[in-house]
């Protein structure tokens, strides 16, 4: 299952994590590169793609964090072998 979560504008963070914002006639899907809050109620978004938005503060964007891969277990040596 993918994690996603969903969340304000205001708590954009730059990072790994993929961003979906739905727009009229297009959905953009990037990793932030830039999240600025302004004092008047606006965010001020960066992303990879190069798009530059400004949405409100109170705006309800998708966020997929990136799959946590674990590492393979190495066999232990025992003392004495090797």
């Amino acid at each position: 299952m993918t994690p996603y979560r969903i969340i304000r504008a205001a708590e954009l963070t730059p990072g790994p994590a993929t961003v979906i914002v739905r727009l009229p006639g297009r959905a953009l899907r990037s990793r932030v590169e830039l999240a600025a809050v302004q004092p008047h109620g606006v965010v001020k978004v960066a992303f990879a793609c190069g798009e530059v938005l400004t949405l409100s503060a109170r705006v309800l964007v998708g966020v997929i964090d990136p799959a946590v891969r674990r590492r393979a277990r190495r066999p232990s040596r025992r003392r004495g072998e090797g």
